[in-house]
């Protein structure tokens, strides 16, 4: 059976904002007490990398 096409490009760009929402998330974690600015500004940034997800705009993932 083959593989669909693009597949290692949608697999990369996954990639990608799975690392983002990590990162985003790693970086409010110690301030969850101390900074709810830096919370705020995490949970925002992982909202808009959800919405780019949920928008599905793939051709636009892989120009």
């Amino acid at each position: 059976m083959q593989a669909a096409p693009n597949t290692e490009a949608l697999d990369q760009q996954f990639k990608e904002f799975i690392q983002a929402l990590k990162s985003a998330v790693g970086s409010a974690m110690p301030h969850l007490k101390d900074d709810p600015k830096i919370v705020d500004k995490a949970i925002t940034d992982c909202k808009e990398i959800l919405d780019v997800v949920m928008e599905g705009n793939v051709k636009e993932w892989l120009s």
